[in-house]
């Protein structure tokens, strides 16, 4: 059973990298495109990219994030 947890916990933070990787990277492109053409696409989205690879390692950095804004 502790097996069991322990894929799952693995298997949840794996779909929670990729899905805040991707919207920090499409946010940063889509950013981009619409201020400085494709070349702010590229430059932002990589920035994008690396913003959500660092918020991706924990939800409690997230969590942190967001509520420093309020």
């Amino acid at each position: 059973m502790l097996k069991v947890l322990k894929v799952l916990k693995v298997a949840v933070h794996i779909v929670w990298a990729i899905a805040v990787i991707s919207f920090a990277t499409l946010v940063g492109a889509s950013y981009g495109w619409a201020h400085h053409g494709w070349i702010g696409a590229v430059a932002l989205g990589t920035v994008g990219f690396c913003a959500g690879a660092l918020l991706a390692t924990d939800l409690s950095v997230l969590l942190e994030f967001l509520c420093a804004g309020l």
